[in-house]
């Protein structure tokens, strides 16, 4: 008699549409709040300290045609 287990089976786990929804939904979450945590670090640099890390003035922003 043979004995055969379901843990060693080569398909993928199926895991339900929410599951996956909401690991999708949670990615996006992580991802804005790491953008908005870097935008306010930015905001709180002094504009010498912008300029040094060659962030964007905003007069090349607003007109990019002339700076190429």
């Amino acid at each position: 008699m043979a004995f055969f287990s379901s843990e060693h089976t080569t398909a993928e786990p199926r895991h339900s549409s929410f599951a996956s929804a909401f690991v999708g939904l949670r990615a996006r979450a992580v991802a804005s709040w790491q953008r908005h945590r870097a935008e306010r670090a930015l905001e709180g640099l002094s504009y010498d300290t912008l300029k040094d890390i060659g962030f964007p003035s905003a007069d090349m922003a607003n007109d990019d045609t002339s700076a190429r």
